[in-house]
């Protein structure tokens, strides 16, 4: 059965990546005033991998771990951006 988490944190997100996590949507949010972008993460193994995460034991190949978080980075930025373009021409999030 697939889980899934729910975060804000690039860093949580590109190790999520690394270890085989999917990245089911990235959305935009309004949060105290600013926008902010929740990531959504599926897999089998989702309590494993946060567990491990916020234990400290997250172990990854630096290079990838580089890359993902490239991805994950361009991909909030490209969402903020579209928000902020929904949001100036009088729409809502």
């Amino acid at each position: 059965m697939e889980e899934r988490v729910i975060t804000t944190d690039l860093y949580e997100g590109a190790y999520y990546l690394c270890r085989g996590a999917q990245l089911a949507n990235v959305a935009g949010k309004k949060w105290n005033g600013k926008i902010a972008c929740e990531l959504t993460f599926s897999s089998p193994q989702m309590a494993e991998l946060q567990i491990s995460f916020f234990k400290g034991e997250a172990l990854v190949n630096l290079l990838t771990f580089r890359r993902m978080f490239g991805q994950v980075h361009a991909l909030t930025y490209k969402e903020k951006r579209r928000c902020q373009n929904i949001l100036k021409n009088g729409g809502s999030l």
